[in-house]
């Protein structure tokens, strides 16, 4: 395979480092480079690509490949995780969008999938890019295939990121061979879901094609809370569904009377559910409202880096959503 790039990763020149830690050490009986943060090789731009490195984990890490860096607070990242290995988040896509990663917004089919990833020993991790496709895979095990990437840049810079320390070594850029077939079509949120907010002070914004609402797209990390609107039509008298999901906290209404309010964070590996995922299947709540238009609003609150927003689906007998624009 022709090499487009490659490097030991041992001249830190050749490096636009972004982290806390980056020096070049003796690992293993290699001379390494010792990363926490995001590494960015300079003057090298791609858009399909292979992007293949070899790393090492001592302890609790999340090594990966970033690319087609927009700037250094956008761009696709996918990584292993070497302490969740052989369970289903053992590879992430966790695109980060102004600074913040997003894996709480982009989880399960497409976004996540079990590998075997060692600690203490060398694997080589891969990413092949085309198009809006990416396969991450770990020692040639079976890919996490992401059937649609999130950001919109075809092209862009290559580095390596890591939370929390870990080592690479033998960085290596080349044509993309060809991508694997995805096991799966990219999932469809219900026919029922939202697929568009207005957000106060801002103006209308469109959700994913999940159906969920990444306000990392729109917002900048300076801002922490935001109301969300959209009307709805009832023709007649009826009992209303409201399905949600969300990250990190939520207040959410109609005509101005509570329905809900919660967390839901990051609280630890011991379960899936502590992980705080957006899932339309987290929360239901019922409530009948007479014929006439309805004002739904959600206020939500970043507290964590790990993504914010919502999925929601109304369900009631003749219901119609109104534009989305300002009440």
């Amino acid at each position: 395979m022709t090499t487009v790039y490659e490097t030991d990763l041992t001249d830190l020149e050749q490096l636009d480092v972004q982290a806390t830690v980056a020096k070049v050490v003796d690992w293993r009986g290699r001379r390494v480079l010792q990363l926490n943060g995001l590494a960015v090789v300079r003057g090298l731009e791609t858009a399909n690509a292979t992007v293949e490195v070899d790393v090492c984990a001592e302890e609790s890490c999340y090594p990966g490949i970033a690319f087609r860096l927009g700037d250094v607070l956008n761009f696709e990242l996918a990584y292993a995780v070497p302490h969740c290995s052989a369970l289903r988040d053992a590879l992430q896509y966790d695109p980060v969008f102004h600074g913040s990663n997003t894996w709480q917004l982009y989880h399960g089919e497409g976004h996540q999938k079990d590998a075997i990833v060692p600690t203490g020993e060398w694997f080589r991790l891969r990413i092949d890019v085309q198009g809006g496709r990416a396969a991450v895979s770990v020692d040639g095990q079976p890919p996490l295939v992401v059937p649609r990437l999130a950001h919109r840049q075809g092209t862009g810079r290559v580095g390596i990121w890591t939370y929390l320390p870990a080592y690479f070594s033998n960085l290596r850029v080349s044509p993309c061979r060809r991508m694997p077939e995805a096991s799966a079509e990219p999932l469809r949120p219900p026919s029922d879901t939202l697929s568009e907010w207005f957000v106060d002070g801002f103006g209308c914004v469109q959700c994913e094609p999940s159906g969920v609402l990444n306000l990392n797209r729109y917002l900048p990390a300076s801002l922490s809370e935001v109301i969300l609107g959209r009307r709805f039509e009832m023709p007649t008298a009826a009992e209303v569904e409201v399905a949600f999901g969300f990250s990190d906290e939520l207040a959410l209404a109609v005509d101005g009377d509570e329905l809900f309010t919660g967390t839901n964070t990051f609280r630890g590996l011991g379960s899936y559910a502590e992980r705080g995922y957006v899932d339309l299947n987290a929360h239901s709540v019922r409530l009948r409202l007479g014929p006439g238009v309805h004002q739904l609003s959600a206020t939500l609150k970043v507290t964590e880096a790990f993504g914010w927003g919502c999925i929601l689906a109304l369900r009631a007998e003749g219901i119609q959503l109104l534009p989305a624009v300002g009440s």
